[in-house]
């Protein structure tokens, strides 16, 4: 992909084949064809420069639209991130052009089976940049399909029948009046659509992990077990764009989303319960291990947070903002319980099983 247009496209593209596979995936778990496939996914790109965004359901159309803003703030951060990167690297190695704007450097390495490899810093910049920035808009799109697919925009459309609901993305997206929903319900919402997110994610990943040779650009020069390194190191950067934005650090009980940080604990709490518990088989490679994933997991998102903190002086740690908060293991535990609740009225309109913690 050479520019952000070829992005907006892709993630477009992208969006449309993940809602055909669960709708595939559908037809032969429920094996009821007419009903699955009278849905169809529109999704749309809105020119708006905010952070923004929004899921509803209309008459067996899903619609997801997100604003280029989500688009453009992700893979600005991680280009930037990735030149910053080679621009340490050539000063580690004491080469100062300062007269040479966007200097980069080509480099030989030689691969396990001893064959030579030439790589341009600028290409790898742009394509981890891209990697990057599809980790996150994958998040993002699977996300807003789980709550499609497990029913919640249907749960929250038979609650006000006079008028279309829709799910924002974001907190300041929600300008509607949620009268027969409570804000405890939709913070429910969220942390099942976070949930359904990563474990997609998880799956894609452990996908790319094991075709690695096939699925990923070589250009990279990322080894395999990385993948799940620089997942973690993204989705950490997504939340901590959202969280500095959108200032979203209160808990509070008319609030529909739970602050940034809690959510990126409960998502990274879905991902070690999947690998803990060997949900989805991982055939590791030679040298390769749980425990070396799981290390890639916590480096990966603490890498992120010392980035992110160091370009904007910021001082995020999303361990001690929560493991200490009085307030977070409220709001966390109190909408890990109210699930349950919730789960029996969202059945009724979820085309998919849904999670049972016990």
């Amino acid at each position: 992909m050479k520019n952000k247009e070829d992005f907006y496209v892709d993630i477009k593209e992208r969006a449309l084949s993940i809602h055909e596979q669960y709708q595939f995936l559908m037809k032969e778990v429920l094996k009821n064809e007419t009903y699955i496939s009278r849905y169809n996914l529109k999704f749309s790109i809105k020119e708006d420069a905010n952070l923004g965004g929004k899921a509803w359901c209309d008459k067996y159309t899903d619609n997801i639209q997100i604003n280029k803003g989500v688009i453009d703030n992700f893979f600005d951060y991680f280009y930037g991130f990735t030149q910053m990167q080679s621009e340490n690297f050539l000063k580690k190695m004491q080469i100062n052009d300062e007269e040479d704007v966007g200097v980069s450097y080509e480099f030989l390495k030689f691969d396990d089976n001893g064959n030579a490899n030439i790589f341009d810093s600028k290409i790898i910049d742009y394509k981890l940049a891209g990697l990057l920035t599809i980790f996150v808009s994958r998040f993002i799109i699977t996300h807003e399909l789980g709550h499609l697919l497990n029913g919640h925009c249907e749960f929250i459309n038979s609650k006000d029948k006079k008028s279309l609901q829709y799910i924002p993305m974001f907190e300041t997206d929600n300008n509607q009046n949620f009268k027969n929903v409570s804000p405890l319900n939709y913070r429910t919402l969220e942390m099942d659509a976070d949930a359904f997110a990563a474990t997609d994610n998880f799956r894609n990943l452990i996908l790319l992990y094991e075709r690695f040779e096939e699925k990923v650009d070589r250009d990279l020069d990322i080894k395999p077990i990385e993948l799940f390194y620089w997942w973690s190191f993204a989705i950490r950067s997504n939340f901590l764009i959202t969280q500095r934005i959108l200032n979203d650090e209160e808990y509070k009980t008319n609030k529909t989303h739970l602050p940034s940080v809690a959510r990126w604990i409960l998502i990274l709490g879905s991902m070690l319960n999947l690998i803990e518990s060997d949900t989805y088989k991982v055939n590791y490679r030679d040298g390769d291990n749980k425990q070396k994933l799981l290390q890639g997991l916590a480096d990966g998102f603490i890498y992120a947070e010392k980035c992110y903190n160091e370009n904007f002086y910021t001082n995020y740690n999303c361990i001690e903002e929560t493991i200490n908060s009085t307030d977070y293991k409220h709001y966390a535990t109190e909408t890990q319980k109210n699930w349950e609740n919730l789960r029996d009225e969202l059945d009724n309109f979820s085309r998919l099983p849904l999670y049972k913690s016990r």
